[in-house]
């Protein structure tokens, strides 16, 4: 009798040996529920917090000037660590074409390339630093609920950015030819709009005449109305997801009661009498 264990809700299941190497693998790296796959992913968790803030210790000069070699040594055996532990997921992954070359299998791949095809290996260390938290989105499952619930305002939001960045593009030349001696060229005016529509306001470019100084007032009304809009959308979708009774079908993951398809695993939905789609 073979024993399912996945990973990967999308994937279709393949049946493991319960006793096999492979199985005990699948389950210690892939399985959260599991106490030993728990506590295997929480020491990962730890292990790459730790290796960041390690790292971000050779930024320190008199930290670096004495403690420089040993970290340097730590990162690298870190390297190591990880490039063993993706070679171990690929091995137990029950699809290992769908791991390797899903988001999840080339994070922790890219975790481990930098140190081999870079020349600078310090230039490696700094890009692993920075790749190593992407490892963490692996165990953010309000993140991925987050994601799911902009599927169905995806294309407001697009709607609404390239809006932004009409209104950047063309505040930007109007700057520009309502004072070029202040922002300098179009592309300044473009920089210039961008700070004052997010009402970031570097100062480094302040329009000294009334009519620039009233392009800035609206610009600043434009972008707090923009983006407020942005927020409540997102905002609205992200807590009615949360607040939804209903679960996918296989998966078992929170969806909103309006969807067909699981925004997770694509699989079809109940329809109001009972029977898939």
């Amino acid at each position: 009798m073979s024993h399912i264990i996945s990973e990967n809700p999308t994937a279709t299941p393949v049946r493991l040996c319960p006793g096999s190497v492979r199985a005990k693998l699948n389950r210690w790296l892939f399985d959260l529920h599991h106490p030993t796959g728990r506590n295997v992913n929480l020491c990962v968790i730890f292990v790459v917090v730790a290796g960041v803030i390690i790292s971000m210790l050779t930024t320190i000069p008199e930290v670096r000037a004495e403690w420089g070699r040993i970290i340097w040594w730590t990162e690298i055996g870190i390297t190591i660590g990880f490039g063993v532990e993706y070679l171990l997921r690929l091995y137990a992954a029950q699809r290992r074409r769908e791991y390797a070359f899903g988001f999840f299998g080339l994070v922790d791949l890219f975790t481990v390339l930098p140190l081999l095809f870079t020349g600078d290996p310090a230039l490696a260390l700094r890009l692993l630093r920075i790749l190593r938290l992407l490892k963490l989105a692996r165990y953010l499952g309000t993140l991925w609920l987050f994601l799911a619930s902009l599927r169905d305002v995806v294309e407001i939001i697009v709607v609404a950015v390239s809006a932004i960045g009409l209104v950047v593009l063309m505040a930007g030349n109007v700057i520009y030819i309502l004072e070029p001696q202040t922002v300098g060229n179009a592309f300044g005016g473009v920089w210039w709009s961008l700070v004052t529509m997010t009402t970031v306001g570097y100062g480094d470019i302040v329009p000294q005449t009334i009519p620039g100084q009233l392009l800035a007032a609206l610009l600043m009304i434009m972008g707090i109305g923009l983006f407020a809009m942005i927020t409540a959308i997102v905002s609205f979708k992200l807590v009615s997801t949360m607040k939804s009774p209903e679960r996918c079908v296989r998966c078992d993951r929170r969806i909103e009661s309006a969807y067909s398809f699981c925004p997770y695993c694509g699989v079809p939905q109940r329809t109001p009498s009972g029977d898939g789609e």
